[in-house]
Parts: structure tokens; sequence; C-alpha cells
């Protein structure tokens, strides 16, 4: 048993420093933002694993408590002078508790129910954040975010910011690890398995749905924090349904309750996008120079005709 520990610590210890030297394979400022963007949708990842994949609970309402969790963070940071770091628990504590709202509904409809109405709070949030202008300013959004700064060093730079979100992901892993092995964890299991049975062995299974929303939404709000004082701007538009749907295929193509499946599942999904965005970028912009020039003749033709018929008319006019 020892050794099979020292042999799991000493690749857990391989695995931290491969992900720390990661940065410096590369001096590319966009593979270092691609490698950020993983770290973002990893931990997305994980915290809808928790509610959906061992609680059995559909959150759809990922992308507008990631948009909570950044907004709270950048007003925060902007209008009431709270230090940078203090606003990232803050605002992962502020969407917790908005998913909890979110969860309530769990208490009376699950299954495909549940995902439609998650659906519907998640459009309110985000019709709440695009509306309220004297608030987030609208769809112009916030500017002028401040950099999170340790010791007066400002993380601006996307492979100094690799660093802060390593240490956070790794943090954020480590708790859900803790939590899926807890008896929270394993009550969350008995409801994904069988509701009814898990009722009746008296688990308080209307407690339990509402503590997986508040910690799949903490996650997604500690991820939007982060995101936001890395941006330095945000918008409505950067928390949009195709953001769920982006972490949900990444849980789904990883596997539903497996961890170390979120992580693979955002990795692979991440690399994916951004490899079909490079191997199409191409064809596309051949398409574009092609409907361009059809439109140039079109409209080059259309003008020829547009003068001969006005010739046509002159004619007709000087013979009557």
């Amino acid at each position: 048993m020892n050794r099979i520990n020292s042999r799991k610590g000493l690749w857990r210890a391989a695995v931290v420093i491969a992900l720390a030297g990661l940065p410096w394979a590369t001096s590319d400022p966009y593979k270092l933002h691609i490698l950020n963007m993983m770290g973002f949708y990893v931990i997305l990842t994980v915290g809808l694993n928790l509610a959906m994949g061992f609680c059995g609970q559909f959150n759809l309402a990922m992308a507008p408590l990631f948009g909570i969790g950044a907004y709270t963070s950048a007003l925060l940071a902007l209008r009431a002078g709270v230090p940078v770091w203090l606003c990232v628990p803050i605002a992962g504590l502020a969407a917790a508790v908005l998913g909890a709202v979110v969860g309530l509904p769990s208490l009376k409809v699950r299954s495909h129910y549940l995902a439609i109405v998650t659906i519907g709070l998640g459009t309110v949030i985000d019709s709440v954040l695009a509306n309220w202008t004297s608030l987030t300013n609208g769809a112009i959004g916030l500017t002028g975010i401040p950099a999170l700064t340790l010791f007066g060093y400002a993380f601006r730079s996307d492979r100094s910011y690799y660093y802060v979100l390593l240490v956070v992901l790794l943090a954020l892993f480590a708790m859900a690890q803790t939590i899926v092995r807890s008896p929270v964890g394993r009550a969350f299991v008995a409801i994904r398995d069988d509701y009814l049975a898990a009722r009746a062995s008296g688990i308080n299974t209307g407690q339990y749905q509402v503590v997986a929303f508040a910690l799949s939404a903490f996650f997604a709000g500690i991820a939007g924090s982060l995101y936001a004082h890395l941006a330095s701007y945000i918008s409505p538009d950067s928390f949009q349904w195709d953001q769920t749907l982006m972490v949900l295929a990444m849980a789904l193509i990883g596997g539903l309750g497996d961890l170390y499946g979120s992580v693979l599942g955002a990795v692979v999904l991440t690399l994916l996008g951004q490899y079909l965005q490079a191997f199409l970028a191409q064809p596309l912009k051949t398409v574009r120079r092609c409907a361009g020039l059809i439109g140039a003749a079109a409209q080059q033709r259309g003008a020829k005709t547009f003068y001969q018929a006005g010739e046509t008319n002159h004619l007709f006019g000087a013979l009557n």
C-alpha cells in the first residue's frame, strides 16, 4: 500500500512539474492564450460534473453563472475598490448563492424538465446583464478591469497568468475530489442513481440538490472572476448560450461522473476547436474571395443593365 501511494505521489509530482513547464514550451502569445482558456474550461467542466455527473442535476446555466462571477468581481474592483484577490472568492460565493436559487426548481422538477427551467433562468440572468445599464453598462460592457497583483507584481501576460490559473485549478480539483469522496459526494451519487431510494433511505434530497447547484455555480463564479481580471474587458456577449453548450459537450465527452474525464474533455475540445478553426481558415478565405468576386461581378452586371435600361427609356421618351 505504501509503495502504491508513493508511486501515485511521484506521478502527481511529475504531472505538476510538467504543467509548470508547459508555458515555456512556446513563446507564441496565441498558444499561451489557448492554454489559459483551457484552464477556464477545465474549471467550468469540473463544476458542471459535480452537479450533473455526480448528482444527476441538469445545470444548463453555466455560462450566465460564469458571467455573474466575472461581473461581480469586476464591479467590486472598479466601483467598490475591493482588493482584487478578495474579489475572486466573493465572486465565487455570489455565484454560489445565485446557483442555489437556480437549483430551487430541482425540488419540484427533474430530468429534462429541470434542464428547461435552468435554461430559462440562465436567459433571465443574461437579460439582466445586458439590460441593467446603470450597473453593468449594458452591451458596451466593463473596461479597465484591474489585473491580479501580488507583492507589486501584476499578472498581465498570458504566461504569468497561467500559473495563477494552475494554482487555482489544482486547488479546485482537489476540492472536487474531496467532495466526491465525502459523505456529501456519496449522497450525490445515491440521488443520481435512484432518487426515490435515496429519499426513502433518509437522505435529504432537496438539500443536497441545492448544494450541488451551489457548488457548480461556485466553480463557474471563480472561473468568471479570473477571466475578467485576465481579459480586463467583459460584456454580455462573452457569456452566451454557446459557452454552456461547449462546457456540456466537454463534460459528456470526458464522461459524466469522472473528474479526470472532465479535464480530458475540456483539453480535447479546446484543442479540437482551435485545430478546426485553423484547418477551415484557408477554405473560408477562398470561399469569401469567390463570393466577393461573384458579388462584384453581379454588381457590375446590374449597373450595366440599369444603364442600358435607362438608355432605352430615354429613347422611347424621345420617340413619344
